[in-house]
């Protein structure tokens, strides 16, 4: 990676983590957990697959991800946040709120549009969470794709994994464009304005009220 050769922690930070990419490789990781190459290729339209494979030798020698052997049946090799890599979480939180304002006129005709980037948003902007020692499952049918969050509370705020396919049970269910899922679990829009724009809300236990900090309102 290119440095600024400047003695400043923004420069530093930037020498690893600014690079074209770092930060939606971070965003996959994030999201979706340890993956594979195909994976990461799947979550980055537009990426060609060498620099793909630059980009990651370079966030491994930065001590960024790493590379886990799974065991069968999955017999592949997985890229992994380290801890360190786990701490641009913050990074990603502070970007996805201050890049909101340019999500409403919703995607360009040129525009990727894949769920679980509107998920990843919602569960780092969550205004609510659930309970100390439970835990809340989001469904999200968009897009022509199943996947489900997992929301836990822990010392640290709330906790999330995001997983590819339907939630067996599923405390709330989204069912709509990525735009209307995302905009109600950032806070955008309220469920009932989601609602009436055309998203589907499966929430018999009136769970989601609580979790993007919205009155109750009646399942839809």
């Amino acid at each position: 990676m290119k440095s600024y050769h400047q003695y400043c922690s923004v420069a530093r930070a930037l020498d690893v983590a600014g690079d074209r990419w770092v930060l939606l490789i971070v965003r996959e990781l994030l999201a979706l957990g340890p993956s594979r190459y195909t994976d990461l290729r799947r979550g980055l339209p537009g990426i060609a697959t060498n620099l793909l494979a630059e980009r990651l030798k370079a966030m491994e020698a930065e001590g960024l991800v790493e590379r886990h052997d799974a065991p069968p049946p999955v017999s592949a090799t997985l890229f992994r946040l380290t801890d360190r890599g786990r701490e641009l979480r913050g990074v990603l939180h502070a970007l996805t709120a201050w890049g909101m304002e340019g999500m409403t006129p919703g995607p360009d005709a040129q525009d990727a549009v894949q769920p679980h980037w509107s998920a990843l948003a919602g569960a780092l902007l969550l205004r609510g969470g659930p309970d100390p020692g439970t835990e809340v499952v989001v469904g999200i049918a968009s897009e022509g794709e199943m996947l489900h969050v997992v929301l836990r509370r822990d010392a640290d705020g709330n906790a999330f994994e995001i997983r590819r396919g339907a939630a067996p049970a599923a405390d709330v269910t989204l069912t709509g464009t990525s735009m209307l899922v995302g905009a109600v679990l950032t806070g955008v829009l309220s469920p009932a304005e989601a609602v009436g724009q055309g998203l589907r809300i499966d929430d018999p236990g009136q769970v989601l009220p609580g979790l993007v900090g919205a009155p109750a309102e009646p399942s839809a």
